[in-house]
């Protein structure tokens, strides 16, 4: 019975983690849809530039800039491509392991620009420490700064 009980209570962690990825998976998806910055949410200045080293997942986040901004104006998920799916979820597994949250700008097939989200009420993070530890990811095979796309 004792032996039940904490093979029982031994599986309860795996519970929580699901259940924190849901919600991270949920946060990456609302604020993909939305036109930012708004009174919640505000974007770095720095721009950082990734690409994944699954093409499938760059041909995911595949999106001009005005696709991007004519799918969040409509404010839908339905309005955004199926496949763009498997892209927010790799966002946020990256947001899981390094509590770094991206909203993309710009994607081609090989690499895709993002800024940093992160509420307006704080101050902006260290965009050099979120591409340092971005950049250790084994699903990044490049990253860096875009200078030319920064405020």
């Amino acid at each position: 019975m004792a032996a039940s009980w904490l093979l029982l209570s031994g599986c309860q962690p795996a519970g929580d983690a699901e259940r924190l990825t849901n919600q991270e998976l949920a946060l990456v998806q609302t604020l993909d849809q939305q036109q930012l910055p708004n009174q919640d949410w505000a974007l770095s200045s720095a721009v950082i530039q990734l690409s994944f080293c699954r093409n499938r997942v760059n041909d995911a986040l595949l999106a001009e800039g005005e696709e991007l901004n004519r799918w969040r104006l409509v404010g839908e998920r339905s309005a955004f491509p199926r496949q763009r799916q498997e892209g927010l979820e790799q966002l946020a597994e990256l947001y899981h392991d390094h509590g770094v949250l991206l909203w993309q700008q710009w994607g081609t097939v090989s690499s895709q620009l993002y800024r940093i989200v992160y509420p307006s009420r704080y101050s902006e993070p260290n965009v050099f420490n979120a591409l340092a530890s971005l950049g250790r990811d084994e699903k990044i095979c490049f990253s860096s700064l875009d200078a030319s796309q920064s405020e």
